[in-house]
């Protein structure tokens, strides 16, 4: 229509009207650009917003397993201490075989939280870290992900540790003793069992010497875990809006 109508003001050479019809051209696409543009921008923001709650959902996980590890592995280390105690008293041993024995099996093993950062890396991957336009809440969640994997780094220690426990607290139990279930209407480890274990754990020095190298290990681990929750529980709450919660140590 406009094209027929400029045409036609060429041929007629009314050049006004020929301007007038290149202004209303040129407003047109400018207008379609500015609706393009907007619309490419809310877009943008929505996505930015989506990807902010897809974060602050995988923090509220985050938030909760380390609230599981930290349990666990506090857990662990009081064990690792009543192992060593039982050295001094024997009848500690013998009074609660099922923790005494369970301990020796177990002690070696770390509990480790899984962190989710599927939603960062997909940002990450598809080069859309802008939009997320807040500079420091962008930068607070990258600082976030590089402390996770700064202690990944570390794990090798942790793995090594454990490891040498495994090795050098073989032979303790006899393979019916290992993950074994409560039997009906009984205990899992007789007083009977505990004393027989202990008197081979005891002369096993070099597990022993070890023990307290495997709680140091389990001791950073939960030091971690309450600076990575700390973070976690902080970024959490500016995402969402929500003041932060304090929580007291425990």
């Amino acid at each position: 229509m406009i094209l027929r109508r400029l045409t036609k003001h060429i041929d007629e050479q009314n050049w006004f009207a020929v301007g007038l019809d290149m202004l209303v051209v040129v407003v047109g696409i400018f207008v379609g650009l500015q609706i393009s543009n907007w619309n490419t921008d809310r877009q943008n923001i929505t996505k930015g917003y989506s990807y902010l709650n897809r974060i602050a959902d995988e923090l509220e996980q985050d938030i909760r397993f380390f609230d599981t590890s930290l349990r666990i592995n506090r857990d662990s280390v009081e064990r690792g201490n009543f192992i060593l105690q039982t050295l001094e008293n024997e009848n500690l041993a013998i009074e609660s075989p099922t923790k005494f024995i369970r301990t020796i099996e177990r002690l070696g093993g770390t509990f480790r939280t899984n962190v989710s950062d599927n939603t960062f890396e997909e940002i990450k991957f598809s080069g859309n870290l802008e939009l997320i336009t807040d500079e420091k809440l962008r930068n607070k969640i990258a600082d976030y992900y590089d402390f996770i994997e700064m202690e990944q780094n570390w794990s090798h220690i942790r793995i090594m540790m454990e490891t040498t426990y495994f090795t050098r607290s073989a032979g303790i139990l006899k393979p019916d003793q290992i993950g074994r279930s409560p039997r009906e209407n009984e205990g899992i480890y007789t007083a009977e069992e505990a004393q027989e274990v202990y008197q081979v754990f005891k002369n096993k020095a070099s597990l022993i010497e070890w023990i307290p190298s495997v709680i140091w290990t389990k001791k950073q681990s939960i030091l971690f875990d309450q600076e990575a929750q700390r973070r976690a529980k902080e970024l959490h709450a500016e995402i969402r809006g929500e003041p932060i919660q304090e929580q007291p140590d425990k």
